[in-house]
């Protein structure tokens, strides 16, 4: 005891008021630092369910209350949905995160689209304010038959019971905690404190800021990946062809993802993506092509070898339709053996013997650039040379003059594989290049802060002479080479190419276990790819069923695994 005072009574008075405000001093100081500490964890939390389980644990702490419940807002703010269920005499612990609340949501209007006010957590969630009840079961302005049926049902008794809006900086109830039974310390109910109204007046608070924050970085997260979608699906629009492309290779490449995930054997039997890698690599997958988005169209649409706006296979045709009529009237003009003089030159290996066999000549020529055109295979030497050949046909008649190919005709006939000339390739293999200046601009959040480099990646090759960068394999990341054999899978499988039909599926793998075998992708992907069965997956979803042809699989394999 200190000595406040001489006199003995006054001094015992003083010492007791001194004690008692200590102890009220303790208590609040030991209030804020809870308070601090809750705050501390619900700011940290980002997963929704574990902020939901963290207000529930600091309500019952500050109550010692008996039961709770937390419910949240639904998506259409039209219910209230349970998120977590707790009652400690009935032993129920009911959460979202583990034992899903199948419990009926509780409607917020009724059939008329009224606000529902007669029932206590309708009523807080449209009046925004809490209520408080010694007895609920006296209460005469709200229906509390729900409550009474399941009290009766567990033979239990509600009495004590706070219910109080979780409400953001906006005024908007996100959610709605209700905590039934505080409990003093012999484990009679009693009525709620003023002290534990106002510590969980602040807890809500909290909880309502900590909500508002995740629901925040969800929607802006939802936000991001439904531009990506859109983004995507604009570049697909774009063009005629390829319809499908970009979402195909994100889906097989989250599929391959998640298979190594579940590897169990192998190199990846210790290797595991978390969750917002696999998300940050999905997102790599959408925006693989973004840099499509100033490729030309009628590169990205060059079905044939001489298509720009119109294929001019057809402007060919009808040249060598006017140019044998030319020859037909230079042979009415000059006669048959100065016109066949003519084609000599034209055909030096074998020239024609008549006119009719010129004809047959030009005619064999035509067709042939038809078929060049189309660049479905791969052109020789030889094939280069008749081209080249072609586009010297001519001759001067009447004051005109006659061909058969413009230079640009023939330099685009004479392209080796494929449609595109060498310029317009490299305008088209620029996309990734342009991929990576555009994302490498975007702040992306820190977990997906990735995206860019794996998007603008999935063209390089473990041997260094892929592009734009001519990475190397120990600068390949496996999220990465997951990319480009999703890309390179889905290219070669594709239904909608306008420069080849597609694959086989066994083709498509033996070519894949080429690349693997020349050190142009991951072998160990390949593997997880064909052993997981992920190929057949997809097959099985978006290939033509004929394509789906039988294989050996163990043959496929030997093409890049060395015995």
């Amino acid at each position: 005891m200190y000595k406040l005072h001489n006199n003995k009574d006054i001094n015992r008075t003083l010492n007791h008021v001194v004690k008692q405000i200590t102890k009220l001093t303790e208590t609040q100081l030991k209030h804020i630092q809870n308070l601090t500490r809750i705050g501390e964890s619900l700011s940290s939390e980002t997963n929704l369910d574990k902020i939901f389980n963290l207000i529930l644990r600091e309500a019952i702490a500050i109550t010692n209350a008996d039961a709770a419940t937390i419910y949240r807002v639904g998506d259409d703010q039209m219910f209230l949905e349970f998120a977590i269920v707790y009652n400690k005499t009935l032993n129920i612990n009911l959460a979202s995160s583990d034992k899903p609340v199948t419990w009926q949501s509780i409607p917020l209007f009724d059939d008329k689209g009224k606000p529902r006010l007669d029932h206590i957590v309708t009523n807080v969630y449209h009046k925004k304010r809490l209520l408080c009840f010694e007895d609920v079961y006296e209460t005469k302005n709200f229906d509390i038959s729900g409550t009474k049926s399941i009290d009766e049902a567990n033979n239990y008794r509600s009495k004590s019971m706070l219910t109080i809006p979780l409400k953001n900086h906006e005024d908007e109830v996100l959610g709605i905690i209700q905590i039934i039974n505080v409990m003093d310390r012999p484990g009679h109910v009693v009525p709620f404190t003023k002290e534990q109204i106002i510590s969980l007046k602040s807890l809500a608070s909290q909880a309502a800021i900590a909500m508002s924050n995740r629901k925040l970085i969800n929607d802006l997260e939802s936000l991001l990946m439904q531009f990506m979608y859109s983004i995507a699906k604009a570049i697909e629009r774009k063009s005629k062809y390829s319809s499908a492309h970009i979402t195909k290779v994100a889906m097989i490449t989250d599929m391959i993802a998640n298979k190594i995930n579940e590897s169990k054997t192998g190199k990846f039997s210790h290797f595991s993506f978390s969750q917002n890698e696999l998300k940050e690599l999905f997102m790599a997958g959408l925006m693989h092509d973004i840099g499509k988005i100033v490729t030309p169209v009628y590169i990205m649409d060059k079905s044939t070898k001489l298509e720009t706006i119109t294929d001019r296979i057809h402007l060919v045709k009808l040249r060598f339709e006017l140019f044998k009529k030319a020859l037909s009237l230079h042979k009415n003009d000059k006669g048959e053996t100065t016109t066949v003089r003519l084609a000599r030159k034209w055909y030096p290996d074998k020239p024609p013997l008549d006119f009719k066999e010129l004809l047959s000549n030009l005619n064999k020529d035509m067709s042939f650039l038809k078929q060049v055109n189309l660049g479905s295979e791969s052109l020789t030497d030889e094939q280069k040379k008749r081209i080249t050949n072609i586009g010297k046909i001519e001759f001067a008649y009447n004051g005109e003059e006659w061909n058969l190919l413009s230079k640009d005709e023939v330099n685009n006939l004479q392209i080796r594989r494929g449609t595109l000339t060498t310029e317009e390739k490299k305008t088209m293999d620029d996309h990734v290049k342009i991929t990576w200046e555009m994302l490498s601009k975007l702040t992306f959040p820190k977990k997906y802060k990735n995206v860019a480099f794996y998007a603008a990646s999935h063209h390089e090759k473990l041997n260094g002479k892929g592009h734009p960068f001519g990475l190397k394999a120990e600068q390949l990341p496996t999220q990465s080479r997951i990319l480009a054999i999703a890309d390179i899978f889905e290219a070669l499988t594709a239904m909608d190419r306008p420069y080849k039909t597609p694959k086989p599926l066994s083709e498509a793998l033996k070519i894949m276990a080429a690349c693997a075998r020349d050190k142009e992708i991951d072998s160990d992907i390949l593997d997880v790819f064909i052993d997981s069965g992920a190929y057949k997956e997809f097959a099985r979803k978006h290939m033509d069923k004929k394509l789906i042809n039988k294989m050996d699989i163990r043959a496929i394999k030997k093409i890049y695994h060395s015995e």
